[in-house]
């Protein structure tokens, strides 16, 4: 055997090294890539970012979070449309993030919510924007032994082609569990 044939087939072996190589990289970086565009492309309506809220494992920790979802949920049920069951969902997180006193003293849950809402919808009624109170403005004291947190939040409610704003004082207890609950609510303000 001659070392020019030693050379060729020492080439070859390097050459099929060399594209392997490249094969198995570039399926690498192929995969990868459409994993990425598969997740980038999943995008939840509005809807479904209240239905999918798992509150077992993520419930809000402060009294502000808490009331904003509660705003979130009716600023959704207003606007939105939604089946009967993605509207049973969003009332099942409602009621989970109701303090046990104030789900005891709805006769009607969540039937009355229901009628509300499609009254608001049907009257083209809708919550245009919200702004919570900052968490380091919000009040929270013991009463009788209990934590009590007020939290404000300014709303712009359009009907129509109208906005009117209001503030609103949500009242939240802190359960056994730590977890805040809203216990109420007051209108404070309406122009």
């Amino acid at each position: 055997m001659s070392r020019s044939e030693d050379n060729s087939g020492l080439a070859r072996f390097i050459v099929l090294v060399v594209l392997l190589a490249i094969v198995i990289v570039g399926a690498y970086f192929l995969v990868n890539r459409s994993k990425s565009n598969t997740e980038e492309d999943i995008v939840l309506t509005a809807v479904q970012k209240i239905t999918t809220i798992n509150l077992a494992t993520s419930y809000p920790p402060t009294p502000r979070e808490v009331v904003d979802l509660y705003c979130q949920i009716m600023k959704v049920m207003y606007k939105e449309t939604y089946t009967d069951t993605e509207f049973d969902q969003m009332a099942t997180i409602m009621a989970g993030i109701f303090d046990d006193e104030l789900l005891a003293a709805q006769s009607n849950w969540p039937t009355g919510l229901y009628s509300d809402v499609t009254t608001k919808k049907e009257g083209d009624y809708s919550i245009s924007v919200y702004t919570v109170q900052p968490s380091g403005e919000i009040t929270i004291q013991e009463v009788n032994g209990e934590n009590i947190a007020y939290v404000q939040v300014n709303f712009a409610f359009r009907h129509g082609t109208t906005t009117e704003p209001q503030t609103y004082q949500y009242v939240l207890r802190q359960d056994a569990q730590s977890r805040w609950k809203i216990l109420g609510w007051t209108v404070l303000s309406s122009n």
